[in-house]
């Protein structure tokens, strides 16, 4: 299972953040033999640069797991909401998906702030998030459009 996309759900009644890390195993395997059709497959909102918020979740089709992350203080900066980036350079390798923000307030730099990149593993994911004390909730597609 491969990451995609990063959706964020917004902010709870008490300010804490909601995200959807996105999961699929046939978009990545499809991006990795250069499929010439490829193009037909990704979200056409990704080839938008800069994104700056226009970007859209991958088809339903295309998703096979959700890891909702919720309650979270973690404050990540997505490539879709970029003003200098589009989703497709996420997908090309060019910039994450989604970073950890810097914490201009913090007096002191005190910790390496993580980054999820398109095509990487879940185990990845979840050992970056448990480094920060959060964990994914899994969500698995039940019904599929074919």
């Amino acid at each position: 299972m491969h990451l995609i996309y990063i959706n964020e759900l917004g902010k709870d009644y008490r300010g804490q953040r909601q995200y959807e890390f996105i999961f699929s195993e046939n978009l990545v395997n499809q991006l990795d033999v250069r499929n010439p059709y490829i193009l037909d497959l990704l979200v056409d909102e990704w080839f938008i640069v800069p994104s700056s918020g226009r970007a859209l979740p991958p088809n339903i089709s295309d998703i096979d797991m959700v890891g909702l992350l919720k309650n979270s203080e973690l404050e990540l900066e997505l490539v879709q909401n970029s003003d200098y980036f589009g989703v497709i350079d996420a997908v090309e390798g060019i910039v994450a998906l989604g970073w950890e923000a810097f914490d201009n307030q913090a007096e002191e730099y005190q910790y390496k702030r993580i980054s999820f990149h398109f095509g990487e593993d879940l185990k990845s994911v979840t050992d970056k998030l448990s480094s920060k004390g959060y964990r994914l909730i899994n969500e698995e597609i039940k019904y599929k459009l074919q």
